[in-house]
Formats: C-alpha cells, structure tokens, sequence
C-alpha cells in the first residue's frame, strides 16, 4: 500500500521554564532548544515550503510566540522574543497546542497535524496531562519530543510516554552536539498509511475517533435574526443556499421554522437541504464540512430522522431552483504543472491538492475540485457546488 505524506501543520512548543536557564548545555539549555527549533524550521522548509509552523512556549505561563506561517524569518524572529519564567506547565502548554490545532482542523481538513516539543521534562504525568493526549491521540496529532538533561532525567520520561502514546518520535540528549543534529532530522515528514487518511477525497478510511467532538453545531437564529426576516419583504423567509430556495425542496417548509446558520461563514441553509449534502460528504456519523467555508459542523440527529421520515425509501437530489435558466458553464482540467501553485483547496470534499488526482476548477466562480469529488458531485446534482451553475466536464 503506497505512503501518503501530506501537508503539516506543526506546533513547536518550547520549555522557558528557569531550569533551562542551567548551563550544563553552553551556553544553555534554553539557548540549545532555541538553536534545535531554528534549525528543524529551516529544514522543514526546505522539505516542503507549504507546511506551516507556529511556535508557542511554556513556563510560568503559555505564550503563543508567533501564529502558522509559511515564513521562516518571521518565525526566527518569534524565537528571540521568548521568555524565562515559572518551573513549566506542560499540561496548559499542550492543551493550547491541541486546542490551537484543533481550530486550524475545523477550518480546514487534509493536513497532518503534529506538535513538537522541546523541554528537560521537569513535569509530572497527571490526569490532565494523560486526558490531553487521549485527545490528541484520538484527533491523529502526532506529539514528538526532544528531551534534554542529564541521563538520570531519562528513567522516567513523561515525553517518552507522550510521544509514543500519539505515535510521535522520542529522543533524549545529553549533549549539544546531537541535540541540533535532531532539530533537522525531526523535521522530516510524517509518512501516513491510508488507512488513517482522515479527509482524503475518496474517504474511504475510518475517521480520527475524536472528530466529531470538535464539530460544532449550526446555529439557530436568533431574535435578531427573527426580526430582521420579520421585517423582509417576504415574511420569515430566507434563502438558502443548498438549494437557492426560500422553502425546502425536501419538506416544503419555510426557512422559519426549519433554517440554521453556519457558525463560522453565517451562510443560511434549511436543515433537510443540510441532511443531504451530510449524508453525501459525511466524514463521521453526523460530522460534515460546510459546504462554502469548510468549517466542521455536526449535524443533529433530529434532522437526521427528519429527512429519514420524509424519504425512507429514495435518496433524492437536491434541485437547484429554476434550472432551465442557468447557464451551462465548463469545468476545465487544470495543468497539471499549476496544481502545485492551488492555493484552494477542493469545494466537494474541502482537502487540499496533493498532486494525486486530477484537479478541475469551473469557469463561472473559479472553485476547485478533485477527479472523483467531481465525478460524485456531477451524478448527484450535476451543477457545481459553489456557485449552482449546470456543469459539463471539459478534458
């Protein structure tokens, strides 16, 4: 079964407690993790410019160092702002790891998330520490972990224990010397099987166990949103946009009693028209994308049953509204030289472009998409996603 490496994303999370102030590594500890970072950032970089890095600390208190960025003078720079305080707290350093990735992850899928650590383990392994990375094991963040200090810090090592619990890399060091040598040789990629292929376009693999407590749920509207529909010319009414309809084109019911909003784009939809494009694109049970901004968003099961009741037997399509007056537009083959330069990722199943399908794009809004997603999306509704125009597929 063929590898597939992916674009990462990584958080480098560095210990500024005072015990990395100790100069057993000269001229000290902290200078030496600071060196490991600088070097595993430039080598990343050279493997592959498109990854992303975001650099966070921890002593006293978490300090986010610089946000993700593809820039790797911004991100030397961020390096030389860190600060010596506390005697570390692990535990909060990695809960704003996980939690910063996470936000990354509902926004966007098809990307291996990692977190690396640089620290001398002066922590405890608490119930808290081990309840952040079952989450972080349950959500595929790999978690690697350099760990410097003397050979008797190495008997019980809490990074250790991290590290092979989320599937990551372990290395203790002794001297600087081999610890640099890991910054570069850490930054190399994560091979993933396909088995753990989390948002691949075809889907065909299981999903992270934890995805669908990040999702969030679509919101209802509320009394400013009930007045302004109130106050429209057509009263109560919104138009959704699954279907560019006002009713449901699966109940019949008007969007005020049936409509909800993305919580991130705020894009209006029924909650039938919802229920289908989830059970299209599913990644987990009731766990979609948004189908305009990506963002992850759990469906609740009311709507699953209500769809259920409505159309036990037939699975039917979600019209577009006024079909015979929408002009036909191309969907056309990009090069494949130019898929390298996308910096979109696929409308249909909202993962970015690896190079490993054809990628087509629609000449009316410009949307992207993957071979397969549209061959699916073509055979469902025949229009593209985006912008509701019919479709014909130009090789």
């Amino acid at each position: 079964m063929q590898d597939l490496v992916k674009i990462e994303d990584c958080v480098i999370l560095i210990d500024s407690s005072r015990s990395m102030v100790r100069k057993d590594f000269k001229p000290s500890r902290l200078a030496i993790a600071l060196e490991t970072a600088k070097k595993f950032i430039h080598e990343k970089f050279l493997i592959d410019p498109k990854d992303r890095i975001a650099i966070l600390s921890f002593g006293a208190n978490v300090t986010k160092l610089c946000p993700f960025s593809f820039d790797e003078e911004k991100l030397l720079n961020a390096l030389n702002r860190i600060q010596v305080s506390g005697s570390g707290t692990l535990n909060e350093g990695l809960a704003f790891s996980v939690q910063y990735l996470v936000g990354e992850m509902r926004k966007l899928g098809g990307k291996t998330n990692r977190i690396f650590v640089i620290s001398d383990n002066k922590v405890e392994y608490t119930d808290k520490i081990r309840k952040i990375i079952n989450i972080a094991n349950g959500l595929g963040i790999y978690i690697d972990a350099c760990q410097l200090g003397k050979t008797e810090d190495h008997s019980e090592s809490i990074l250790k224990k991290i590290a092979k619990t989320t599937g990551g890399n372990f290395g203790f060091f002794n001297n600087s010397k081999a610890m640099l040598n890991a910054g570069a040789l850490y930054a190399s990629k994560k091979e993933l099987k396909e088995s753990i292929d989390y948002f691949g376009p075809e889907q065909k693999s299981e999903n992270a166990p934890l995805i669908s407590e990040i999702a969030l749920q679509l919101r209802r509207p509320n009394v400013l949103d009930i007045r302004l529909l109130m106050s429209s010319k057509e009263r109560g009414q919104e138009k959704c946009q699954i279907c560019h309809s006002t009713k449901s084109q699966i109940t019949g019911a008007d969007f005020y009693s049936e409509g909800r909003y993305c919580p991130s784009c705020e894009r209006p939809m029924h909650l039938s028209c919802v229920a289908m494009w989830a059970k299209k694109t599913e990644y987990k049970e009731n766990v979609f994308r948004c189908p305009f901004c990506f963002f992850l968003l759990e469906l609740p099961p009311s709507a699953v049953k209500l769809v259920e009741e409505k159309v036990p037997t037939e699975e039917p399509k979600i019209k577009l509204i006024d079909e015979s007056g929408i002009n036909m537009v191309y969907v056309n083959q990009v090069p494949e030289v130019e898929i390298d330069e996308i910096n979109a990722s696929c409308t249909y199943c909202h993962s970015i472009f690896l190079g490993d399908y054809k990628v087509y794009q629609c000449e009316k809004c410009k949307a992207y998409y993957h071979e397969p997603c549209l061959k699916k999306m073509y055979n469902e509704i025949s229009a593209c996603r985006n912008c509701g125009a019919q479709i014909i597929i130009n090789d």
